[in-house]
């Protein structure tokens, strides 16, 4: 099983700034219209250290920029180890979540070792961009996000101490609205002793994949330089850890959009695997949203515009297979999981779209209904698009367990952990 253990994080100082204003989300969601607000906000924003602007040069730019904060006391290290609990506070659907977790230093280990799991497949591309960036700088700027499953409770019982015992260290209100309230605990033998059974859990990857697979690279870049020591930071990635039983662990769907038309046949292609129910929907809003919502709790997929104007409910039928080329030795909970039962059950028939065509862009993706039809509503009678259910944290688990990984674009663990409230140095 991995080890994690306490690290001398480099915090923002109060000469920085206002913690609110130094926030941002990780690098993968940043767009451009947010990431210019963020760099607005203050010219310390984290953005400028996990996104900056420009081509190859910007490594050695954020390294400088690093260094130079650091100089003018922008930015100050810990002076001993430090646990960091981690509170965010945020809404959706309507209702107040509360997601807690710890922040450590998890042992990194190539995924054939078993214990850290993935539950999605890569891109090379960000990963050769963050190798860069951490060979550049030393430092990691945004924790991976994992899920253990605490069976003895001492993940949640320590956090629970530590927010009724002990101040927050900071509070900040992010770019988003989020609340974050974070807590810097100076790790010794009696912390860590509590945190002990989590040794013989398995940690799941929830969110960052490709920090994770950049970390190993790392790892792997400065053994082959020489020796680290067994606790040597390179050897570890900044993670937060989250109970799998943590009320604000919230997965969001991410919807598919296809900008193609759907083809004269389209019900003949999907052949006997679905019921296809035709469906009116209110009009105005928000009765179209509630009704599609409402609507996709009942079915695998909400189709909009395989004909125009038209909705439709695809159910898959008990025991029926998919027109698809699924592949060998798949197991039937990875088959029936949304995003799967979509590629293979629809994606594929109606249109030939393959993984390459996936992994080249054959389609978009949204976790947003509003985009949704501003998709549909700019290409009109050219496109279509399809709701899917969200992905559940038993899944996500059991899957990893049976080291059976999702498409890419699966999941997408609602909110993003915060960027700015630590970072992690490579060095001791």
């Amino acid at each position: 099983m991995p080890q994690f253990m306490p690290f001398r994080g480099l915090r923002y100082t109060p000469a920085a700034g206002r913690l609110d204003d130094l926030l941002a989300p990780p690098y993968d969601v940043i767009t451009p219209a947010m990431q210019r607000a963020l760099a607005e906000r203050n010219p310390c924003n984290a953005v400028h250290l996990e996104l900056a602007e420009g081509g190859e040069e910007r490594y050695a730019r954020v390294a400088g920029l690093l260094r130079e904060w650091e100089e003018r006391q922008l930015l100050a290290r810990d002076p001993v180890p430090m646990l960091y609990v981690y509170e965010q506070e945020f809404i959706e659907g309507g209702h107040v979540y509360i997601r807690r977790g710890v922040i450590a230093a998890v042992e990194v280990q190539p995924w054939e070792a078993g214990s850290v799991k993935p539950h999605e497949f890569t891109m090379s591309g960000p990963k050769e961009d963050r190798l860069k960036l951490l060979q550049a700088t030393g430092v990691q700027f945004s924790p991976v996000f994992c899920i253990a499953r605490d069976r003895a409770g001492q993940l949640r019982q320590f956090i629970e101490r530590v927010i009724a015992e002990l101040p927050p260290t900071a509070v900040a209100t992010s770019f988003e609205g989020d609340h974050h309230r974070f807590w810097a605990v100076e790790a010794g033998s009696y912390e860590m002793r509590q945190l002990a059974p989590l040794l013989a859990e398995s940690f799941y990857i929830a969110d960052g994949h490709h920090r994770y697979e950049t970390a190993v690279n790392y790892r792997n870049w400065r053994l082959a330089q020489g020796q680290l020591p067994p606790t040597h930071p390179a050897r570890f990635t900044m993670s937060a850890i989250v109970a799998a039983d943590d009320p604000g662990l919230v997965i969001r769907p991410i919807h598919r959009l296809v900008p193609r038309p759907a083809p004269a046949d389209w019900r003949r292609r999907l052949g006997d695997a679905f019921d296809i129910e035709h469906v009116k929907l209110p009009d105005g809003e928000p009765e179209r949203t509630e009704a599609l919502m409402a609507l996709l709790e009942t079915c695998d997929t909400v189709a909009l515009e395989l004909e125009p104007r038209q909705v439709y409910a695809l159910r898959r039928r008990s025991g029926a297979r998919l027109a698809g080329s699924v592949p060998a030795g798949r197991s039937e909970a990875w088959l029936g999981i949304g995003p799967n039962v979509l590629r293979y059950g629809v994606l594929e028939p109606l249109w030939g779209i393959s993984d390459g065509d996936l992994a080249a862009g054959a389609i978009a993706y949204t976790h947003d209904l509003e985009e949704v039809f501003a998709f549909l509503d700019a290409r009109p009678g050219s496109s279509a698009a399809f709701l899917l259910n969200p992905v559940s944290i038993d899944d996500v688990m059991r899957l990893a367990d049976q080291g059976e990984r999702m498409p890419q674009k699966s999941t997408f663990f609602h909110p993003k952990l915060g960027t700015g409230l630590v970072f992690y140095p490579l060095e001791p």
